[in-house]
């Protein structure tokens, strides 16, 4: 078709010629145009539905980002005021589905300091666009903010001191000779009791803390924990290893503020696009495999690998 349409013309003026319709006079060559012409027309931004939450916020300029300050190798603060890790980074990936491959998305991303704490309320209270925050998809979160798809698989993990080479799975610690520390009534010490059926011995501790001392001491030969909390912990302490396959399945979204008459329209939908974009061109996983696995020791595909 396009060459048709190149083609067409120059017919049209060979038959013009022909029938003595018009004369042809020397033509002088134009000259061509040169680099700087060619290169000077400004990058073209994504074109976006105007009435979508996305396009208010191309229009505006800014996305503001809620992450969290020490959550290493996922988010922490730089010295510049910016955020580095993989949660930073995934961030940056849906301001250039903004904003355009072509444009730095620092530019584009205001930073908003969260905590545990505050992640929701960073949302509901209209403080940020999205959190990206270890946000647990459950029907308790679902209630009040949405989620995106599954950022990232998360799961049930032990740690262990790095010397200790006798405890790489579950069953190395189901059988009752081997002390597991557990935050007391967490759902980590009620799943490594179902999972193993009580065989595992439990040593139930109050904060996460004391758990991690009772490991350093030698009063616990293990940790257990979801592995994004593991991570965080392996990133700080040189001397703790994570292992064991991940024996319980959890995931982690994106936070959005819920769509009320109209205000977050098609934002959701644009957030899952954005996410399908990088994991099918395989930046989520070169981003997993540089903030992550050199604490898991796994690669990834997929967010739900």
């Amino acid at each position: 078709m396009r060459f048709a349409r190149i083609l067409t013309p120059f017919l049209t003026a060979l038959l013009l010629s022909s029938c003595g319709l018009f004369s042809q006079p020397e033509v002088t060559p134009s000259p061509s145009p040169t680099p700087t012409q060619t290169g000077s027309a400004a990058p073209t931004r994504p074109r976006l539905e105007l009435s979508t939450y996305q396009y208010a916020l191309q229009t505006k300029g800014k996305i503001r980002v809620g992450v969290r300050d020490f959550s290493a190798p996922f988010s922490a603060r730089v010295p510049s005021g910016s955020y580095e890790g993989f949660d930073a980074d995934i961030a940056r990936e849906i301001a250039r589905a903004i904003w355009g491959a072509n444009e730095d998305p620092e530019t584009h991303i205001e930073w908003i300091s969260i905590d545990n704490s505050t992640r929701i309320a960073a949302l509901t209270s209209n403080q940020a666009d999205i959190v990206i925050a270890a946000l647990p998809m459950n029907d308790d979160t679902a209630k009040v903010i949405d989620l995106s798809d599954t950022y990232y698989k998360d799961g049930q993990r032990l740690l262990v001191k790095k010397t200790n080479d006798e405890i790489k799975e579950l069953v190395d610690v189901a059988g009752g000779e081997e002390t597991v520390a557990a935050v007391k009534g967490s759902p980590w010490e009620a799943n490594i009791r179902r999972i193993t059926n009580e065989r595992a011995r439990v040593l139930t501790l109050d904060t996460v803390e004391f758990c991690l001392q009772a490991l350093t001491t030698g009063a616990a030969d293990a940790y257990t924990q979801d592995e994004a909390t593991l991570v965080t912990i392996a990133a700080k302490n040189p001397d703790v290893k994570i292992v064991s396959k991940q024996f319980t399945d959890d995931r982690l979204g994106i936070g959005i503020k819920q769509n009320v008459s109209a205000d977050r329209q098609g934002f959701k939908e644009f957030v899952n696009t954005a996410l399908l974009k990088i994991v099918a061109d395989r930046t989520w996983a070169k981003l997993f495999e540089k903030h992550i696995t050199p604490w898991t020791g796994d690669k990834k595909q997929l967010p739900t690998d």
